[in-house]
């Protein structure tokens, strides 16, 4: 019975933590390079649950046979009668589904996707064998049907986990906040006419100096300070190849964002393609900055520079109030089940405690 509270009080919590960021999100409706916000949730590990008076014997199942797919470079692996394992941040978790790829170190981590549909690790969860112990391999691997990890043709590790018999399955207490990911697809590109709106038309960020270091942005509406710089609407410096982006006189710019002054080459927006999108951090006024200990992974920018243009938010605000409502529904849904809940622990409590 408390195990059903612990369950629904954390999806009122999650579910307060997604109506926050909607809000923010339709907040922001109407802000130039706005991207939009979404909640990743995640279970409470899943732990495993016994018979009490079962036999802890521990035998191997005589059809532990994995299901294998490939998903790009990552696997999916699927199993009927045992378990795989992954470490996350509350602990040991069990599975018998799992998804994972080889990180950047050789360690075999569950993934996301990023923008590009590219096969991210970088906030995944260690897979652990059949010991306990991390996996990490030197060189291409593959995965036979016995659950094998296979370097070379050599055996390194086993991902099947065999409990005792007394197991009889898994459980978790609910459902937590994992993380709250930006949506990076491009908004709509709206004319202005002003030769000092930009926006760009492909993946990339603006780069700008500020006062706590190196700043990326989607928003184009620039100004010119009194020192002839090319600045955000925050006074911070736009950068260029060679530095602040100095605009004395009249100038023009092309798709490439190359700059030129009386048809002399001058300069060239800095604009870099950050494959590593997820990584990034809001840090507000449309700046964003990398997260600490990662560095920005730059990739070649192929798309174009767009004079006279802003690029709108990318929220849809009628799917956003649809998603409100929603969020609103089970909310509410789980305030009856602790309320009936609440009537069960009173009649416990008052009337089967006479007895």
């Amino acid at each position: 019975m408390f195990r059903g509270l612990y369950t629904v009080t954390s999806a009122m919590q999650t579910n307060q933590k997604k109506l926050d960021v909607v809000s923010n999100n339709i907040a922001n409706a109407n802000t130039n390079g706005f991207k939009k916000d979404v909640v990743l949730t995640e279970a409470f590990s899943e732990k495993l649950i016994m018979k009490i008076n079962g036999s802890n014997n521990t035998s191997v199942p005589a059809s532990s046979v994995v299901d294998i797919k490939r998903d790009g470079e990552g696997y999916y692996l699927k199993t009927n009668n045992s378990f795989f394992t992954v470490e996350s941040r509350a602990g040991k978790s069990y599975s018998r589904e799992m998804r994972f790829a080889v990180d950047e170190n050789g360690y075999l981590k569950t993934y996301s996707r990023d923008i590009n549909k590219d096969i991210d690790t970088t906030t995944g969860y260690y897979v652990l064998d059949k010991t306990g112990k991390r996996i990490q391999v030197n060189g291409d691997i593959d995965v036979d049907q016995n659950g094998n990890v296979l370097v070379g043709g050599a055996v390194v590790a086993n991902l099947i986990y065999n409990p005792p018999r007394n197991v009889i399955g898994t459980i978790n207490s609910g459902i937590r906040l994992d993380k709250i990911q930006t949506n990076f697809l491009s908004g709509q590109m709206n004319e202005t006419q002003n030769k000092l709106d930009f926006a760009i038309d492909g993946n990339g960020f603006f780069k700008v100096e500020t006062h706590n270091g190196i700043r990326y942005t989607r928003n184009g509406a620039f100004l010119i300070n009194d020192k002839s710089e090319l600045v955000t609407s925050e006074g911070h410096r736009v950068l260029g190849l060679n530095g602040p982006i100095i605009l004395n006189r009249d100038f023009d710019i092309n798709i490439f964002g190359e700059i030129s002054i009386d048809g002399q080459f001058v300069d060239k927006l800095d604009v870099v393609n950050i494959l590593n999108v997820n990584a990034l951090r809001k840090e507000g006024h449309s700046l964003y900055k990398m997260e600490d200990g990662i560095d920005a992974q730059i990739g070649q920018f192929d798309g174009h520079i767009l004079q006279g243009f802003i690029e709108s938010s990318n929220v849809n605000v009628i799917n956003e109030m649809v998603q409100m409502i929603n969020i609103l529904r089970e909310y509410e849904s789980n305030q009856k089940v602790i309320r009936s809940y609440d009537e069960m622990l009173g009649k416990a409590v008052n009337e089967i405690g006479k007895l």
